[in-house]
């Protein structure tokens, strides 16, 4: 099989996501106790052979840890609300595990979908119906070409048009955006599985924009205010200068279909932009 291009691979993502799922649903079950795994992939927590929850992780073993804690477990706090009354303990979920070099955050979405799983509560509807099954093995040749397939994303993604923040043509896809200030430097990547609705959220009020507060507070030197517990808000007169600012830059949005969390990743370790704190290391 031919390595597949960063284009083809969006095309195909479907069929390469019915492959990876169904690696997962029927790799062994294993203890807890049994993961050392500190790197990136998927995981499947079921109940009596029925997936219950699916996720992805990027750190395997510190997420399955918190997940079958009590104390800070999402899957098991869904149980509980779904199935007050009869309760089997946690350590009667059983778990099984892939790791994932690139299209984590798709699995998840994928599976939600597909398997279904009952105590998913976020990314609902994100991925269309498809069978899963074996394709050929198309799974484990992507994840082998991981790294080149980023690399022809960043050529893609930084090929794109930038145009005025105001005037970004936006789309509700799942993909990433980029931000460039008025010298043309990159200073934000994001991502997310609606990038029209994430870039009105930046348009928006900063209470619930990480860029607008770091827009505010590392370049124009603003102080966040507190509110409802929470620094996440300025005053009505920084806020409108957050939105000047804004005007002054250029983004571009890039639909993706596959691997959005490793491009994300890897664009921001690479280019470093000073907006971005996760993965800016």
């Amino acid at each position: 099989m031919k390595n597949l291009t960063w284009n083809e691979t969006q095309k195909l993502s479907d069929k390469i996501l019915s492959c990876g799922l169904n690696k997962l649903k029927t790799l062994p079950y294993c203890d807890l106790a049994n993961i050392n795994e500190k790197n990136m992939g998927n995981y499947l927590i079921s109940l009596d052979e029925i997936p219950y929850y699916i996720g992805e992780a990027k750190e395997l073993k510190n997420r399955l840890k918190q997940q079958f804690k009590l104390n800070t477990s999402t899957f098991y706090k869904n149980y509980k609300k779904l199935l007050p009354i009869k309760l089997l303990p946690i350590d009667k979920f059983k778990i099984q595990f892939m790791l994932t070099n690139i299209g984590r955050k798709e699995v998840e979405e994928f599976g939600i979908v597909n398997l279904p799983t009952k105590l998913n509560r976020f990314q609902l509807g994100k991925r269309n119906k498809y069978n899963i099954a074996d394709q050929d093995g198309l799974w484990n040749e992507v994840q082998k070409n991981a790294e080149n397939l980023l690399k022809e994303g960043e050529n893609e993604i930084l090929m794109s048009d930038f145009r005025p923040w105001f005037d970004t043509k936006v789309v509700g896809l799942a993909g990433l955006y980029l931000v460039k200030d008025k010298l043309g430097k990159l200073i934000y990547i994001g991502e997310s599985s609606d990038i029209a609705d994430r870039i009105k959220t930046h348009s928006g009020q900063t209470y619930f924009s990480a860029l607008r507060r770091h827009i505010g507070t590392d370049i124009l030197g603003f102080h966040l205010q507190e509110k409802s517990g929470k620094k996440r808000y300025f005053n009505e007169k920084e806020d409108q200068a957050v939105t000047d600012f804004l005007k002054t830059c250029k983004s571009t949005i890039f639909p993706v279909s596959f691997g959005r969390y490793e491009l994300e990743e890897y664009l921001i370790k690479k280019y470093k932009p000073l907006l971005n704190r996760k993965d800016n290391i």
